[in-house]
């Protein structure tokens, strides 16, 4: 704490220093001729950002003071699907805590009113914990509380969250991409992603498909699971290549990204991606590519380069437990 207040202290310090040093070149400098106005106004700029950064030093400093909570973690025990429940793990570690104090906790989701509270139970030093069943269609935020017989006090000074909906759904897939390539005779379509393996049984990719529209029309929806192959960053040149291919026509829709690779001597297997820095990764990298061979696949309509340009896609994935994203 006394390292704390001398550092507040000379921050301060370090704020007023620079105002009497800003301010009395600022009027000398107002004394001198025009041709220093843009001096002195570069010096303000300077001066105005140096007590921005002071003033944020300063709220970053006392607000990290008040805040007790050292870490917060959470893992999935238990997972209903079907109900979109699940019981929830909850760690805590303290920076300190009063004796015979009972720590309990909060927990808000987003649009409710009243929370749910629990008590943290003491495992070993200054961590604790709880087991929680909560909804997967909600996110939370958290608040910790101290509780004696003097009454409580809060002791997390920022907004704790339990990112639940997120982390179940919304960021399954990231990093979505789409691209089109059109020849005379020919339209592709490809689709990469991130897609995030949530160690929890049923919640696989199960199924994508490629939806074709026309003139805004739902026109045809492809099953192209097959197509749906990992693959790490040293698949870019090798599927750079199977794009030409498929563009040019030498390989058709039946051979996969994974067939190509290996063909050309490439062995996908040893190359997706399981860690990063040394930390096991959740996410490996997809890649979807589909081919439209004008006159071979939809005779009835006619397609040239202009009349392609009215065909659009979109993706969907499609997983086991009823999830689907669409792109």
């Amino acid at each position: 704490m006394d390292q704390s207040k001398a550092i507040v202290t000379l921050l301060v310090v370090n704020l007023l220093a620079v105002l009497y040093i800003g301010y009395k070149h600022n009027g000398e400098i107002r004394s001198q001729s025009s041709q220093t106005d843009s001096q002195l106004h570069i010096l303000q700029q300077q001066v105005q950002m140096l007590e921005s950064q002071i003033v944020n030093g300063i709220s970053r400093e006392l607000t990290a003071q008040a805040d007790k909570v050292e870490r917060l973690d959470y893992e999935l025990t238990e997972a209903d699907l079907a109900q979109k429940k699940a019981k929830v793990g909850l760690q805590v570690a303290l920076k300190e805590v009063s004796p015979s104090a009972v720590i309990a906790v909060s927990v808000r989701g987003d649009g409710q009113v009243k929370p749910l509270e629990a008590v943290l139970e003491p495992q070993g030093g200054m961590q604790y914990g709880t087991e929680l069943e909560l909804s997967l269609e909600h996110n939370y935020e958290l608040t910790v509380w101290e509780r004696s017989g003097t009454g409580q006090k809060q002791l997390n000074a920022q907004t704790r969250r339990l990112p639940l909906m997120d982390d179940m759904y919304r960021n399954r897939v990231t990093k979505a991409s789409t691209g089109t390539g059109l020849s005379n005779d020919r339209l592709n379509a490809d689709f990469s992603f991130l897609l995030k393996d949530l160690g929890i049984p049923g919640t696989g990719l199960e199924q994508a498909w490629l939806r074709i529209r026309k003139g805004g029309e739902v026109y045809d929806e492809i099953d192209v699971t097959e197509q749906a192959t990992p693959r790490s960053g040293l698949y870019g040149e090798i599927e750079d290549h199977y794009k030409v291919a498929r563009a040019s026509g030498q390989i058709n829709n039946s051979v996969t990204l994974e067939q190509f690779a290996r063909d050309k001597g490439f062995d996908p297997d040893r190359y997706v991606p399981t860690a990063t820095a040394g930390e096991p990764s959740p996410y490996t990298q997809y890649s979807l590519l589909y081919t439209i061979e004008f006159a071979k696949d939809y005779p009835e309509l006619k397609l040239n380069r202009d009349l392609a340009e009215q065909i659009s896609f979109e993706w969907m994935l499609r997983f086991e437990d009823g999830y689907e994203h669409l792109n």
